[in-house]
């Protein structure tokens, strides 16, 4: 279920709301259940867009580490199986599709799990699935709004007011699992590192994806000034970005040429493996607030994300070298469940000024000379 897509968004609203309460009705009726004595099988399900995908690895580890002896089996979507491959704590990945019920609820219950933990937020035909898993207990989150938690026997609050992260470990804390483990990533092994012949490194993030994706942009020509105020000799600014950006990104490639920027397109084709390398080697990863900002700022790599209409308490990066550059004055930082935007402030990405975003590159990056020598501070 697509965040940036009205059409899936109706149908969940649509069908998903009177079907799951209907049936919530009818199948517990009367019925009190209880966490089940033993749990052999454990599966787990969280929002298909990779940022969301990322940030729920600290609540994998979490289960991992408390049931060292299940088998734990991850509900992914096509969206998010690929960055589901690289978060540690899943004994195995099954495929489901939200968008054809009968099949997806097959799927579901077909592997027979003991519990089912739901981390989406709002999506109703997730609960749904829960409800119908066969499960023997299932927990997960009411959402204002959204009208979903009677699809579980257990539901704590989603909230507006904290980081992401701290909801999931709201979840965990219901079914008294310890919560603690930060997001992580393992990423697999390259024969060749990319753009291995660029000694310096700038990554850029332009482009967002999902509902209004534009009113999380940042205008371009601050991105070359930015680029301008961050070259050294050498510098290689490597342009990401999904295949459906490459009519985006040659534009943009010719505007750097202009101004006499070395930048090149990124367009990874394995998943995230590669572009999970590259972010590695940047001096400095700099993003709008999307999955691509929370993979390198989980990775450890110099991130600063420019958020908008996100606010860091809520969506922020996540890691020992990132920082969240906000909107100044009233009004922005509105975003809980990522369509939200409905009689908000649309400038928020425009009162964002260079300054601001080379003030935090600098910060995290925190190139300085010694004796001569660079060196990176951690």
């Amino acid at each position: 279920m697509r965040r940036g897509s009205k059409k899936n968004r109706l149908m969940d609203y649509w069908v998903g709301i009177p079907l799951l309460n209907v049936l919530a009705t009818v199948l517990a009726a009367g019925r009190r259940r209880r966490w089940p004595l033993q749990v052999k099988r454990l599966g787990v399900m969280c929002s298909p867009a990779l940022g969301d995908t990322l940030l729920f690895s600290a609540a994998l580890r979490d289960v991992r580490a408390h049931f060292a002896d299940a088998e734990i089996i991850h509900f992914c979507m096509r969206q998010n199986m690929a960055a589901a491959e690289l978060i540690p704590g899943a004994d195995r990945r099954v495929l489901v599709d939200l968008t054809k019920p009968a099949e997806s609820v097959r799927r579901v219950r077909a592997e027979r799990v003991d519990v089912l933990l739901d981390f989406t937020s709002w999506q109703r035909l997730t609960a749904f699935y829960s409800l119908m898993s066969g499960a023997k207990f299932t927990a997960g989150f009411q959402t204002a709004g959204q009208h979903r938690g009677r699809g579980y026997d257990v539901a704590v609050e989603h909230r507006a007011d904290q980081h992401e992260v701290d909801n999931f470990r709201d979840l965990l804390r219901l079914v008294r699992i310890p919560p603690g483990l930060e997001p992580q990533v393992i990423v697999p092994e390259m024969a060749a590192e990319p753009l291995a012949e660029a000694k310096d490194i700038v990554v850029f993030h332009l482009w967002a994806s999902g509902t209004r994706s534009w009113l999380r942009e940042w205008p371009e020509e601050r991105w070359i000034e930015l680029a301008g105020r961050l070259a050294e000799p050498g510098t290689v600014f490597a342009i990401t970005g999904a295949p459906s950006d490459l009519e985006r990104i040659e534009p943009f490639l010719l505007r750097m040429a202009e101004a006499g920027l070395k930048a090149v397109a990124f367009v990874g084709t394995d998943g995230f493996v590669s572009l999970a390398h590259l972010l590695r080697r940047a001096r400095v990863v700099v993003s709008v607030n999307t999955g691509v900002m929370h993979l390198a700022a989980v990775l450890g790599a110099p991130t600063v994300s420019i958020n908008g209409p996100n606010r860091n308490g809520r969506w922020g990066p996540l890691g020992r070298r990132a920082v969240g550059v906000e909107a100044p004055g009233e009004g922005c930082g509105y975003l809980h469940l990522g369509f939200d935007f409905d009689g908000r402030a649309t400038d928020c990405m425009e009162r964002i000024t260079v300054e601001m975003v080379l003030a935090a590159a600098n910060e995290v990056a925190g190139v300085h000379e010694d004796a001569g020598a660079q060196t990176w501070k951690i």
